[in-house]
């Protein structure tokens, strides 16, 4: 019970996280305490509001990563490894298109090396897991 606890709060911890760091980044750009507020309000309240919905929507327990059913679970690997294919995609065209245009691709090598690293941990992550 306490695991189930534990992970249906992992969401809206996560977010006020993000929040705070989006919001601290906003003030570090020299935005307006206002403008940190609404971008850490805007984090805060999704992650909430993912949370409270999770027991009444299957979609809302879905994007916070607590698929409703094994057919939902299906469905968000499949989803979550077509997403992954097309970021793949989308990083060597960006990589490829800055090269030949002369530019600096090193932001788009940088994110599909971490991409490729993610990708081979997650196989021995998977394969040698108990």
């Amino acid at each position: 019970m306490s695991t189930t606890m534990n992970s249906r709060w992992l969401v809206p911890a996560v977010g006020f996280v993000i929040g705070v760091l989006i919001a601290a980044a906003e003030l570090g750009r020299q935005a307006t305490p206002w403008q940190a507020g609404l971008a850490f309000a805007i984090v805060a309240v999704y992650a909430l509001g993912l949370r409270f919905l999770q027991s009444r929507s299957e979609t809302a327990s879905l994007l916070s990563g607590l698929p409703v059913d094994e057919r939902w679970e299906s469905i968000n690997a499949r989803a979550l490894a077509l997403a992954a294919q097309i970021v793949a995609i989308v990083l060597l065209i960006a990589f490829l298109g800055t090269q030949f245009a002369a530019g600096d691709a090193t932001p788009y090598a940088a994110l599909g090396a971490t991409f490729a690293v993610a990708y081979i941990g997650g196989i021995i992550w998977y394969r040698w897991r108990p």
